[in-house]
């Protein structure tokens, strides 16, 4: 009698836990909101990017697509992070999106732009991935294409520059001492700062 109450019980777990991988499953498939909003509760910041990008697939929601690109960005899953950032660099709301960001609450230091950021974020991202040289100052190309003349703080050549100095690049961080005076810029206290980290890391 033991063994049948014993084998009863196991059966019923085992029945339990492939219904509940079932589920698991079916709401991973058709809800990948929910799993997103799920695993980022738990702290699974790189699972809840990946159920932010399979919603953005299904729902084509700018704002998941953004969320994928942050996630994979800050996690340093550069490869899918440049991926997912040349989608959302070319998706047709991609301006807008960034306008309508920096109207609502986020947790960047209020005078940095949504887009600024983003984009500082994917020069950071290619600059990991690049391994030759020119490539690094074509990064720095698009950097600048995408950095204003004000210099504002958390700009994408300041991100760039920073990423370069925490890497002891001093080879490239030689080449933009050399190029960012060229560029323009308002000579502020960003911008004087930013001179003066790279001076001190190629030794000027």
């Amino acid at each position: 009698m033991k063994k049948i109450i014993i084998k009863t019980i196991l059966i019923t777990l085992g029945v339990t836990l492939i219904f509940a991988i079932s589920a698991f499953g079916i709401v991973s498939f058709c809800a990948p909101s929910a799993m997103m909003s799920l695993t980022a509760s738990l702290g699974l910041d790189s699972i809840s990017g990946d159920y932010a990008y399979q919603e953005y697939q299904r729902s084509d929601d700018i704002d998941c697509l953004a969320r994928s690109f942050e996630v994979a960005a800050m996690s340093q899953r550069d490869e899918i992070a440049n991926e997912r950032f040349e989608e959302l660099y070319a998706h047709e709301a991609f301006s807008s999106y960034c306008e309508a960001q920096d109207g609502a609450a986020m947790d960047l230091v209020s005078d940095v732009s949504y887009r600024d950021y983003v984009c500082g974020l994917a020069a950071q991202v290619k600059y990991r991935l690049a391994r030759l040289a020119e490539i690094k100052l074509e990064v720095y190309e698009f950097a600048l294409a995408e950095t204003d003349s004000s210099f504002a703080p958390g700009n994408p050549v300041l991100q760039l520059a920073v990423q370069a100095v925490e890497a002891g690049d001093t080879e490239f961080c030689a080449a933009l001492l050399e190029r960012i005076p060229e560029a323009g810029f308002e000579e502020n206290q960003t911008y004087s700062d930013i001179i003066q980290i790279l001076e001190e890391v190629v030794g000027e």
